[in-house]
């Protein structure tokens, strides 16, 4: 029984101090880069090792405080990589909003965290252009921006009858980023307004 104890005593520490010298990842993942060489020492807070999962990749992009108030964690994101172009489009979804701010450019800007299922074109480090969707409406009369005009708190355009136009006052719905505008009220279907 003695001779037993110290063989199990002596397991017990062997393992202990493989478990020192093992490092493991905190998730399934890729080993994607090693630092150190065999036999080297590394002091403590060194990075040794890049690892990345093989689930999903994470973009971080920062959005101007003009923006922010429009994003919502779980918005869903177009993204096109510019390894592909603009006619390869990916999705994401919108995970985090970091709730302060970060200076760029002298812009307060706010870093919004996005995840990406993985796919074989996607390659670690590759830029991405994002259209987040924020809100989106089907079937709806819109006129271009440039079209409206805001004047002494009211929002009005400028109809076209015949030679001359008319101020029209409009109610307005959702901005587009494609520089269209829903128009809830004030037209209809193929009025002619002045841009």
């Amino acid at each position: 029984q003695a001779k037993v104890d110290q063989a199990t005593a002596q397991l017990l520490s062997v393992q202990a101090i493989l478990e020192k010298i093992t490092i493991l990842a905190p998730f399934d993942c890729i080993v994607s880069l090693v630092e150190p060489t065999l036999g080297e020492t590394i002091t403590a807070n060194t990075i040794a090792f890049t690892v990345m999962t093989a689930q999903q990749y994470k973009i971080e992009v920062f959005v101007p405080e003009s923006n922010i108030a429009k994003v919502s964690v779980g918005n869903s994101a177009q993204v096109t990589l510019d390894a592909y172009g603009k006619d390869v489009p990916f999705t994401a979804v919108v995970s985090r909003i970091d709730p302060a701010e970060t200076i760029v450019e002298g812009i307060p800007t706010y870093k919004v965290t996005l995840f990406i299922a993985a796919d074989p074109r996607i390659r670690s480090g590759m830029t991405a252009d994002i259209n987040i969707v924020t809100a989106e409406k089907r079937n709806v009369l819109s006129i271009p921006t440039r079209a409206i005009i805001e004047k002494d708190g009211n929002v009005f355009v400028r109809k076209v009858d015949g030679e001359n136009y008319t101020e029209v006052p409009v109610t307005l719905g959702l901005r587009g980023s494609n520089g269209n505008t829903e128009l809830v009220s004030g037209l209809q279907s193929g009025d002619v307004v002045v841009t």
